[in-house]
């Protein structure tokens, strides 16, 4: 944690279809006190448990992604992992990576991006109905 962004006072939450397992990614929105618009974006970060160069890692590589089929997917990582232990599933801390926009309210225009490895706690794990 010491190394990490503490965001788990952001209300951030995921919108994904309506039974997903393995959430990997969340978003908040706030209006900062300028007026300006702070955007975020949490990626669910795998590297907290799997190391670079580790065998998971390499098997990770050679699957390249996840395979959705019609009757049956095959994943690039174990369930396990994609949808236990770094699921940003709502009201536990989870490490992610984020991406966080400052935009300006009139014009939209980017003003300042910053990214880096960070704590979230999820507020809701929302479908796309319910968004």
């Amino acid at each position: 944690m010491a190394k990490r962004w503490d965001l788990r006072h952001l209300d951030v939450c995921s919108v994904d279809p309506i039974g997903c397992k393995d959430i990997d990614d969340a978003l908040h929105c706030i209006t900062l006190p300028n007026g300006n618009y702070e955007v975020g974006v949490h990626i669910a970060d795998v590297t907290h448990f799997v190391k670079a160069g580790a065998e998971i890692d390499r098997e990770a590589a050679r699957r390249c992604t996840t395979v959705y089929m019609v009757d049956r997917r095959t994943d690039m990582l174990p369930c396990l992992l994609t949808e236990t232990l770094c699921s940003l599933v709502s009201d536990i801390d989870r490490m992610a990576f984020s991406v966080i926009w400052e935009i300006d309210s009139k014009t939209l225009q980017k003003i300042s991006t910053r990214f880096g490895k960070s704590c979230i706690r999820s507020r809701a794990a929302l479908n796309y109905y319910k968004a």
